[in-house]
């Protein structure tokens, strides 16, 4: 037996020593629950994200409708004094 041939067999004992841990019998089932819960709450907080921004455009676009900021104001100069 060559030295490749007994470092081979001594691995071979070690791997066949060490306990494969098992897997859960229903990992699959609730990681694919867990899985459609956060898409379906990602969904939701995407909905909930464009209806404030809907609602922000609007809110922003009725007060610039009435306040109409791009206007220059008037000037306000004192009125003139009839007794004078």
């Amino acid at each position: 037996m060559s030295l490749a041939d007994r470092e081979e067999a001594r691995v071979r004992d070690v791997l066949a020593g060490l306990a494969v841990p098992l897997v859960p019998a229903g990992l699959a089932a609730e990681a694919a629950r867990r899985g459609r819960r956060t898409r379906l709450r990602r969904a939701r907080l995407r909905r909930a994200g464009w209806v404030l921004l809907c609602c922000a455009v609007l809110v922003f676009a009725v007060w610039a409708a009435r306040a109409r900021p791009w206007a220059v104001p008037e000037e306000v100069t004192t009125p003139s004094y009839p007794r004078w």
